[in-house]
């Protein structure tokens, strides 16, 4: 997927990051989201179980899309598998935000504010922030907040997911990007993680010249 950012040179500064091949690209559409959930539960119908994690984990993708799509939400992605042990979720949303002219938005502050400190208070719970390093994004250090956290979606369901968000400073703008990936195989949250990071590690930024208007 690819994005154009404004810039303040001659060009324009793109970004690209590789989503996996066997990921469905959502519509967030109220229409969009139905028939997902649709499908979703049409997969996991023959095992209740599966049919409630799809459950939650539709309540989670369309709480985001409620909250996000009018704050900078560029687009969102995900994946839904059978296996034998269970059903594997993932979703990821990239996000868009603008620093003001008054301050510089850093990274590290960006993810501080992303979850309550309820959200690790559970035993079982936890998230790790921390600078990295995309030497090949053409950014520079990205901050990223990585771990287990509860999302208190109404007073009677909290839904426990394997988190990652990444910010970057988009090169030469005062745009800045956020991704946010999320699942709720907490049982595997080594693995999830690992996919998480390979999938933010594929992020570039790059710059071309803008097409002339005819």
């Amino acid at each position: 997927m690819a994005y154009q950012f404004e810039d303040n040179t001659t060009t324009e500064v793109v970004f690209d990051i590789r989503i996996p091949e066997d990921w469905t690209h959502y519509d967030l559409s109220a229409d969009g989201l139905a028939e997902l959930r649709s499908n979703l539960l049409g997969v996991a119908a023959q095992n209740p179980g599966d049919s409630a994690q799809v459950e939650d984990f539709f309540v989670e993708l369309a709480s985001l899309s409620q909250n996000f799509t009018d704050s900078g939400m560029l687009s969102a992605a995900g994946v839904m598998k059978l296996y034998e042990d269970g059903p594997f979720m993932a979703s990821i949303a990239l996000f868009r935000f603008t620093s003001p002219k008054s301050h510089d938005m850093d990274p590290l502050k960006m993810i501080d504010h992303l979850h309550s400190s309820g959200a690790t208070e559970s035993e079982g719970t936890w998230l790790e922030k921390t600078v990295v390093e995309l030497p090949d994004s053409g950014a520079d250090s990205c901050a990223r907040a990585q771990g287990v956290t509860d999302y208190e979606y109404s007073p009677d369901v909290t839904l426990r997911s394997v988190v990652m968000y990444t910010a970057f400073r988009v090169p030469g703008s005062r745009a800045r990007l956020l991704i946010a990936c999320s699942s709720p195989n907490v049982r595997e949250q080594g693995e999830v993680l690992n996919l998480f990071d390979a999938i933010t590690g594929t992020s570039r930024f790059w710059h071309r010249a803008p097409v002339p208007e005819m």
